[in-house]
Order: structure tokens, then C-alpha cells, then sequence
């Protein structure tokens, strides 16, 4: 269903504080990368700075052009695009390039990108289609959760098979979000809750790797060694208190500069931000994702259709959950798991998802009303 967008609904329903909440991150993001990868005495643009503003530029190509599309037609083709997500994983098993130890990306010559963030669209998709057509009112049992719990272990176990933990993460919390969300019965939450501690049992003792251990104990005994597994942390921790109140100053942040900052345009991007702005730029970005969050939940409560209201409540969990796993990792409240904080940090196919999910709520917003 392809819809006018000069139509006047869509103006007068269009969701504009959400846009330009989008907006304000994502040209912090690109001014925060800008000092992350500019090296000291380098000229010119830094090349993952110019690549981060080329996927900014695709991913509002991509959150325009999900607007002319009517977003009721996902839940038509909400399955075969969950299938299509699941086939990109299989072909990351033979054809995938490692990075960072993580077999979790498919090279298309000059192109690269992460089959794990499409992944989690088609999770969303496929989750918000079952849970619309199936309300239990009188909440779910574990039979009736037979075939979400199959559509979160598939991809879940195909990720697991790459050794990328992080994105692993986000199909166990979306599904967990969605099971409470569409009213679970308690005796069904304590089964999945002691289905859930088995599996992170066995996980921790069969699939990660040493590496992801070590990320587990460092979470632990950060100070234990300090020159080795800990440093990641240390030096985030130093780095974020090193900006005090008003920060040292845009470009001035030594810890970023000097480069004793690991990871500093992916993982640790909030760290560079802290330095150079402070508690007073880091509460300014706090808040605007705060903002995302409550408008998505927002645009969710008030969608006309189930389907509308389950997407919605779907895309809010991914903004959640994401910016909480990273910050907490960066701040170490939780173990490091090298998920990226949306649009700050560098990665073209995490930047493109979330910009999609984000042109997906505005549209869910514009179609609330016939008239």
C-alpha cells in the first residue's frame, strides 16, 4: 500500500519532536566521531568520520522511503522478511569475515555489513505479527509461547555460532520484553526465567570463548589485572570522570587523543563524549535518548491496530535495551559485550537499522487516524 506523503493527515500527524530528537543525536554522533577518529596532526577528514556521514546520509534515505509505504504492509510479509533475515545469518557461516574475533559480517566487495542488525528488524517483524493476530487475555502460558520461543532460539543460535554475544543479547531481551508486554502468566515467566539461567549456564561453560569470559570476570575484579583484561575498563571509567562537570573541551580530551582509550569510535564512543562535555554534555545526550524512548513508547500507546502497537512497543525495546547494554558496559554496571550506542557510535549497518525502526514509528504515528 503505497500512500501520498504530501497527503495533509501525514503533516498534521507527523511526529516531528521524534524527527528532530533523531536528528540532534545523529549530528552529535558525527561531531563526537569527528574528534574520536581525528588523529593528532592528521589533516583532512578522517575516513571513518566521512563512511559514518555516507551511512547517516543512506539510513534518512531509508527512514523517508519507509514512509510512503502504508507500515501495515510488514505485517503481510512480517514472516517472509523474518525468513529472509535468517537465510543473511546462515550465509555468514561459510562466507562471513571476522572482526574483532566476531564472525559476524558479510563483504560484498567495497560493501560490508552486519546480517545480525537486519536480524533484529525481522525479529521485531515476525514477533509483533504473532502477537496481534494471538491475544491471550487472560495471559500466555508456555504452549502459546511455543512458536515466539522458536522464532528468538533460531537466530539466537545462528548468532551464537558467529561469537557475537552482544547482538545475542538483543533476541533474548526483545523476546523477554515482548512476552511481558503481551501479559505472561507467572508460573510461564518463572519457567522461562529458569529456562533463561540454564541456558546462560551452559552458555558461559560451552559456547563463549575465553575472550568473552574474560570480559565476565573483568566485570568482576576490574583491578585484577590492570594492564591486561582490565584496561578496557579502567580506562573508560577514567576517561568519563576525567570531564568532570563541563568537560575539557571539544578535541582537547587527552585520554581520546593520546589514544590510551580503547575502541574509542565503537564500544567506548560515549566515553570520548564525557571527557570533552562533561556531565553537562553527557545529561544532554541522556536526555534525548530518554526523549526517543518515551516517543516511541508514546507513538505505540497510541497506534490504531494491534500490529501498530506491538512494532512500536518492539522498536522501543531496541532503542532500549541498546542504549542501556552499551552504557552500562562503558560505566561497568554490566559486563562488556561490544554493542554500539545508537547513532554515536561508528558502524554503518547498526546506524541504518535504527534510523529504519525510527522512519517505522513516525509512520506508525502519521497513519494513526483515517481522516
Amino acid at each position: 500500500m503505497i500512500s501520498n506523503p504530501t497527503d495533509r493527515r501525514f503533516k498534521v500527524h507527523f511526529h516531528w519532536p521524534l524527527l528532530w530528537t533523531t536528528l540532534g543525536l545523529s549530528a552529535i554522533g558525527l561531531v563526537n566521531l569527528y574528534s574520536a577518529t581525528l588523529v593528532l596532526g592528521q589533516t583532512g577528514r578522517p575516513p571513518l568520520f566521512m563512511s559514518q556521514l555516507v551511512s547517516i546520509g543512506i539510513g534518512f534515505f531509508c527512514l523517508f522511503a519507509v514512509l510512503v509505504v502504508d507500515y501495515r504492509i510488514f505485517e503481510r510479509v512480517g514472516y517472509f522478511l523474518y525468513l529472509l533475515s535468517l537465510v543473511l545469518l546462515v550465509l555468514v557461516i561459510p562466507f562471513g569475515k571476522t572482526v574483532s574475533g566476531n564472525r559476524s559480517w558479510l563483504d560484498l566487495g567495497s560493501f560490508s555489513f552486519q546480517p545480525s542488525e537486519i536480524a533484529k528488524l525481522g525479529f521485531i517483524f515476525a514477533l509483533s505479527k504473532f502477537f496481534s493476530r494471538a491475544p491471550k487475555p487472560e495471559g500466555h502460558n508456555f504452549g502459546s509461547l511455543g512458536i515466539p520461543f522458536l522464532l528468538c532460539a533460531i537466530p539466537l543460535a545462528l548468532i551464537l555460532m558467529e561469537k557475537d554475544l552482544g547482538s545475542s543479547l538483543f533476541f533474548v531481551l526483545i523476546f523477554a520484553s515482548f512476552t511481558l508486554f503481551a501479559g505472561a502468566r507467572k508460573k510461564t515467566i518463572l519457567i522461562l526465567l529458569v529456562i533463561g539461567l540454564v541456558g546462560a549456564g551452559v552458555g558461559y561453560a560451552k559456547i563463549l570463548s575465553p575472550h568473552q569470559k574474560a570480559r565476565i570476570s573483568t566485570f568482576l575484579h576490574p583491578a585484577s589485572d590492570p594492564k591486561g583484561k582490565g584496561y578496557h575498563l579502567i580506562q573508560s571509567k577514567v576517561t568519563v570522570g576525567s570531564g568532570k562537570i563541563f568537560g575539557k573541551g571539544y578535541l582537547r580530551g587527552m585520554h581520546n587523543k593520546l589514544a590510551y582509550l580503547p575502541d574509542k569510535h565503537t564500544d567506548f564512543i560515549f566515553p570520548v563524549l564525557a571527557e570533552e562535555w562533561g556531565f553537562l554534555g553527557s545529561t544532554v545526550v541522556f536526555s534525548l535518548y530518554f526523549m526517543m524512548i518515551f516517543f516511541a513508547l508514546g507513538v505505540a500507546a497510541k497506534a490504531k491496530e494491534r500490529f501498530g502497537v506491538c512494532l512500536g512497543f518492539g522498536i522501543a525495546a531496541l532503542l532500549f535495551w541498546q542504549v542501556a547494554i552499551n552504557l552500562g558496559g562503558v560505566l561497568g554496571l554490566i559486563p562488556l559485550t561490544g554493542v554500539t550506542l545508537p547513532l554515536l557510535s561508528y558502524g554503518g549497518s547498526s546506524v541504518i537499522t535504527i534510523l529504519i525502526g525510527i522512519g517505522l514509528l513516525l509512520n506508525i504515528s502519521m497513519r494513526r487516524f483515517m481522516f
